[in-house]
């Protein structure tokens, strides 16, 4: 028994003295023998307590000589090795207590190597690697305790070895990836500490990958910006919250939102800007509230805001300008107006009905600076607004049946139809924006037809009042 004893005891010993810390100051590799002689040169080296630099490496071609080691107290870097094609010989390293960078190595085709990976406690950023074209090899990694940046690896086509990755601490950026066509691989993330920035992927064509993702919170944002060959957002179909802003920005393909089918509320701003091929903004459908803006602006095909019907609420200001195509504000009906403290309506060049109630409300009571102008006839000013609301005409008559009136753009001559016979006493009259009185008839049947042709372009209020009611409509002049 007393042998055994001593033969456990040497061989805890010789265990202890094989696998030991080192290195607290940590230990740059910038040569193939640097690597070659570490066991020489720190034998029993299994732990480095600081960082490790490979970088500027011209001779370097594997990391063989590394194989030795478990984990990384600090921060591994590989660097600008320009002949590296694998990191095969950081096989055995389970565990990098801070950041992973992975840059500018043109040689490297994968990150096989690293395939007992399963947390890093910082960042994990790969970036500028020309000849990756997948991240096999972070199969196991489950965790990063920052942030997770792929950037500029213009052969990189898919995200495929990060499939078991479940959560990262921080942002989740990736962009410039020239050929990415998917995000497939990140099927299993379902939430990070920070937002989510998709851009500059030329080739990328959905956002499927992100499915589990459920939510982005506190005050972090969602940017999806500049992905030429983006169709769909398919992928974010199961969002149902961002706590900070949503950034949909030069996606020059995009036709809709569709994707964001599930999306109930953000936290902050919503912007949807120069997005060429919008025509409407459906997918934002179950959008009730918002907690800062909402900012649609030079979306050239856009026509239609249909897709905002149920939003009630935006935090501060309205702003809804350079959209070329867009003729109607209609969608935007649901928006309490006291949730409104600005309200920028500008250089729509197609825009003629803008007396959505929300708008009429607010301009009704407003609170805070109103710029409305350069927008078709009808909403080209905020007095031409004001009427076809009837703003200041509520306040002492009773509107009922509104009237049917056509043509409408009118030149020369309109018909007027009231929904009933009028009354005896019954008077119909048109009023510019200034509240003048322009033309007055008596009227005694239900149609009656006016001669337009001597008042000028613009937009005026039609008003056929009796003794009990009064009946409003629109009148655009051309």
């Amino acid at each position: 028994m007393k042998k055994f004893y001593i033969l456990f005891i040497a061989l805890f010993a010789l265990n202890i003295a094989s696998s030991q810390p080192c290195l607290p100051e940590g230990i740059t590799f910038s040569t193939q023998a640097e690597i070659d002689n570490f066991q020489i040169n720190y034998p029993n080296c299994t732990e480095i307590e600081g960082d490790v630099t490979i970088s500027d490496g011209v001779n370097i071609t594997n990391l063989i000589g590394l194989s030795v080691l478990s984990s990384i107290g600090g921060n591994l870097t590989i660097y600008l090795n320009d002949a590296l094609p694998s990191l095969t010989g950081l096989d055995n390293m389970t565990s990098i207590s801070g950041d992973l960078h992975i840059g500018i190595n043109y040689a490297l085709t994968s990150l096989t190597g690293l395939d007992n990976l399963i947390s890093i406690g910082g960042y994990l950023r790969i970036n500028g690697n020309n000849s990756l074209t997948s991240l096999t090899g972070l199969d196991n990694l489950t965790s990063t305790g920052g942030d997770l940046y792929i950037n500029s690896n213009w052969t990189l086509t898919s995200l495929m070895g990060l499939e078991n990755l479940t959560s990262i601490g921080g942002y989740l950026e990736i962009y410039d990836n020239t050929t990415l066509t998917s995000l497939t691989g990140l099927e299993g993330l379902t939430s990070t500490g920070g937002g989510l920035a998709i851009t500059d992927n030329d080739a990328l064509t959905n956002l499927s990958g992100l499915d589990n993702l459920t939510s982005i919170g506190n005050y972090n944002y969602i940017w999806i910006d500049s992905n030429d060959a983006l169709t769909s957002l398919t992928g974010l179909n199961n969002l149902t919250s961002i706590g900070g802003a949503l950034w949909i920005h030069s996606n020059d393909a995009l036709p809709s939102l569709a994707g964001l089918d599930n999306l109930i509320s953000i936290g902050g701003y919503l912007g949807i800007r120069e997005n060429d091929a919008l025509t409407n903004l459906t997918g934002l459908d179950k959008l009730t509230s918002l907690g800062v803006s909402l900012d649609i602006i030079d979306n050239d095909a856009l026509t239609s805001l249909t897709g905002l019907n149920n939003l009630t609420s935006i935090g501060f200001f309205l702003g809804i300008y350079y959209n070329d195509a867009l003729t109607s504000l209609t969608g935007l009906d649901s928006i309490d107006a006291g949730s409104i403290t600005d309200l920028y309506v500008f250089d729509n060049y197609s825009l003629s009905t803008c007396e959505v109630q929300s708008v009429c409300d607010y301009l009704a009571s407003p609170n805070g600076t109103i710029e409305i102008h350069d927008n078709a006839v009808g909403c080209n000013s905020q007095a031409e607004v004001e009427s076809a609301c009837g703003v200041g005409y509520k306040e002492n008559n009773t509107f009922e049946n509104q009237l049917y009136i056509y043509p409408n753009p009118s030149s020369s001559q309109i018909t007027i139809e009231t929904p009933t016979t009028p009354f005896k006493n019954t008077f119909l009259t048109i009023y510019n924006i200034n509240n003048q009185q322009l033309i007055t008839h008596q009227i005694t049947e239900p149609t009656t037809v006016i001669d337009v042709s001597t008042i000028e372009h613009g937009v005026y209020i039609v008003k056929v009042t009796d003794e009990r009611t009064v009946q409003v409509g629109k009148l655009i002049k051309q």
